[in-house]
């Protein structure tokens, strides 16, 4: 179903100068996650675009989305997807809500537990407490030529073994996430590219609420 695709690709969430370069490549990966820590500790909000990329290897499927994030501690994520159609996606803890605009419909329901969201989102909502879910550490490769990111590893702590790992693209300079893929056991990936990251002193209710189908 369409609206299952995207909420699972929602599970699944760059700049140098160069003596920041310097000191990025200096840093522990535990360093490097005090610092993105610190970034978002005491921040209750933010709202970036986002780009979305979901693969199923086994069907060969591939689907893209693209729109508006709204990130709000403890627990609250909006989507305002603009393509491939307009529909927006909130998460609250497990609870979904997804409205199809064009057509005014919605469904609601609840992420089932095998799909070990809540970490995921957790991640997302409370950076700040990050350690507490997942481990760490440097990838094999933690630089690419010509990409200004960091990137480190995660494997969540709180399952065992670890049924899904993600791979973080921190910004060097400010240390803002600018990119989570999410690999499963069976290789598929969702990929999900931030930019024009953007903090917020709150967001309202609003954001996070699907209106009555007319």
């Amino acid at each position: 179903m369409r609206f299952t695709r995207i909420l699972i690709a929602v599970c699944l969430l760059a700049l140098f100068s160069s003596d920041r370069v310097s000191l990025a490549q200096e840093m522990t990966a535990e360093q490097v996650m005090k610092k993105v820590q610190e970034v978002y500790a005491d921040k209750c909000c933010f709202r970036a675009l986002f780009d979305q990329v979901t693969v199923n290897v086994a069907m060969d499927i591939k689907d893209t989305f693209e729109g508006i994030m709204y990130v709000r501690k403890p627990s609250y994520i909006a989507l305002d997807v603009q393509v491939p159609e307009k529909q927006k996606v909130v998460m609250k803890g497990r609870a979904y809500s997804v409205q199809f605009l064009e057509d005014q419909t919605s469904v609601t329901g609840e992420v089932p537990a095998e799909l070990n969201v809540e970490n995921f989102f957790s991640f997302f909502t409370n950076i700040g407490a990050i350690d507490q879910n997942f481990s760490f550490k440097f990838p094999q490769r933690p630089r690419e030529p010509g990409n200004e990111l960091i990137f480190l590893e995660l494997t969540s702590s709180k399952t065992s073994p670890a049924s899904y790992r993600i791979t973080l693209g921190i910004d060097s300079k400010k240390f803002t996430i600018n990119r989570a893929i999410i690999y499963d056991a069976l290789g598929n990936y969702n990929r999900f590219d931030l930019s024009e990251i953007k903090f917020l002193p709150s967001v309202p209710d609003s954001i996070f609420e699907i209106a009555s189908p007319k």
